[in-house]
């Protein structure tokens, strides 16, 4: 007879942080977006003209250096892991990273994680203030101007570790393989203390 669990093993994780449900609303907004989802800010064009002011947009550096002027508990980490994401995840951090989903390259949120038994892996809950990414496809289904569910760690791997660009991404998606160790994801932090 199989003994009863005295700890059930927990599955799901949601952020602790309520990040609000923000579309860009054109095809240069994502930082803005995800910046505002973030810090609870709503007027993407205002944080997309503060971000211009400081330089280049799409800089992880720049998007860094506006993200402090809000003063909340954050951290920015240049070289970051699959696995460090799954920690920060476990703990109800909100995150936003940087993926190779379009030509230019796409920013998102991600806040929450569940187990994927079947692949041994997890899928990661996202915020896409674009809409929903069809894999399949690799490209965006329209339908909406905003998604919030979950996408793959094979995805997440192939767009914002491994991939240098859509192709690239693309490629290492179909090998299907996810390296949870390797370093090579940038991640602004938004912590709960």
């Amino acid at each position: 007879m199989k003994s009863p669990l005295t700890k059930p093993e927990r599955q799901e994780w949601v952020t602790k942080i309520k990040g609000l449900n923000l579309s860009q609303p054109d095809a240069s907004t994502c930082q803005s977006a995800c910046i505002g989802m973030a810090v609870g800010d709503a007027d993407v064009s205002n944080i997309r003209r503060k971000l211009l002011a400081r330089g280049d947009a799409g800089s992880p550096y720049v998007m860094a250096g506006l993200i402090k002027t809000y003063k909340r508990p954050y951290a920015f980490h240049e070289h970051a892991s699959l696995a460090e994401v799954y920690d920060w995840l476990k703990r109800g951090e909100f995150l936003v990273t940087h993926g190779w989903f379009t030509g230019s390259g796409h920013v998102i949120c991600l806040d929450g994680l569940r187990e994927a038994p079947a692949r041994k892996g997890y899928d990661i809950n996202v915020k896409d203030p674009w809409s929903e990414f069809n894999a399949s496809a690799w490209a965006y289904n329209f339908g909406s101007k905003f998604y919030d569910g979950f996408y793959s760690d094979r995805l997440i791997y192939a767009t914002c570790v491994a991939g240098t660009s859509t192709s690239s991404a693309r490629k290492i998606y179909g090998i299907g393989q996810v390296k949870t160790e390797e370093k090579k994801m940038w991640v602004h932090r938004f912590m709960t203390d």
